[in-house]
């Protein structure tokens, strides 16, 4: 397993997939903490600045949307085989498939937890600055690290390992971005407004869970989250039980 992971890494050091998505990153985060110092909530007439303990959390965890980059991360890693055709060598190298996968997820969760760790050292680097450029305290915000740091960083690995899953049943490379994407941008969206109830079963409000950041969901949805530990084994249980069905496809499925 340690030499089929070594070689997942090798892969994506040695393709654009990572620097792609970490350039991405850092225009959405820029944006969104940008989106944070124009809300009328902290004062967007430049009355205020964050101050709150709850507003300076949601502010170095400005990035936590850019989750959505880790599924894709976990899509990207295993569908780009098949879109290449490099399956096969890796298939002669790691005849079995689950371990194949596994390596996978292991690589996927380690890149993903990475990838959180970059939102945030771009969110405190980005979101400091402009604090204190308006008279805030950055020292203030440093201070929520703890805080938000492992909640944040547990859902991006969390993500990988679900995109992942849905890269081994949707092989098809345009076909599980426009699945992933089509659920978390509009499906998810369209079944939690019509059942409030479903919100902390879907993979988002599982997120929000585990991420334990203090974040206003609006319609009162926030107030039936599980507790930080429920949401990240739902989160995980999500990633699993997609990468599973995945193996089992794979183990049947003819390679040409």
């Amino acid at each position: 397993m340690t030499a089929v992971i070594r070689s997942e890494l090798l892969k994506v050091r040695t393709t654009a997939v990572p620097w792609v998505l970490a350039g991405v990153a850092v225009l959405i985060n820029g944006l969104l903490i940008l989106v944070i110092f124009l809300s009328k909530d902290y004062g967007g007439t430049g009355d205020d600045v964050p101050h709150t303990t709850q507003q300076l959390r949601n502010l170095l965890g400005s990035g936590f949307s850019g989750y959505i980059l880790a599924l894709l991360l976990g899509v990207l890693m295993i569908t780009i085989e098949f879109r290449h055709k490099t399956v096969t060598t890796s298939f002669l190298v790691t005849p079995r498939r689950q371990v194949f996968v596994a390596g996978k997820l292991i690589t996927a969760a380690v890149l993903g937890a990475l990838l959180g760790v970059f939102m945030l050292v771009v969110a405190l680097v980005g979101g400091g600055i402009t604090l204190s450029a308006r008279g805030g305290s950055f020292s203030a915000l440093a201070h929520q690290i703890p805080a938000v740091a492992p909640g944040f960083i547990l859902v991006f690995a969390l993500f990988s390992i679900l995109g992942v899953g849905i890269g081994s049943i949707l092989t098809n490379q345009v076909a599980a971005i426009i699945v992933s994407l089509g659920w978390f941008i509009i499906l998810e969206g369209i079944l939690t407004s019509l059942v409030h109830a479903a919100y902390k079963w879907v993979p988002t409000g599982a997120a929000d869970a585990a991420s334990n950041l203090t974040r206003n969901q609006g319609n009162g949805i926030h107030l039936a989250l599980f507790s930080w530990w429920e949401g990240a084994l739902l989160m995980l249980g999500y990633g699993l039980f997609f990468a599973v069905i995945g193996s089992a496809l794979l183990t049947t499925r003819d390679i040409t």
